[in-house]
């Protein structure tokens, strides 16, 4: 299933059954590994203003 995760900055898109939780690193589709922190995670009380990395949306819109 892909997703949307902000992490370092930007909003990754990863492939995945669950998002990863805070302090977890993962490869986003853009192929940068990443780590998640309390602040990427709106349940947690943090928001979703970083951008969207180019590069993931690309091949996000690929595989549709």
């Amino acid at each position: 299933m892909l997703r949307w995760q902000q992490a370092e900055g930007k909003r990754h898109a990863l492939n995945g059954p669950f998002p990863p939780r805070p302090e977890e690193r993962f490869v986003a589709l853009c192929g940068e590994e990443v780590t998640v922190a309390v602040r990427d995670v709106p349940q947690l009380g943090g928001h979703w203003f970083d951008p969207t990395c180019t590069a993931c949306e690309s091949v996000w819109l690929a595989r549709c």
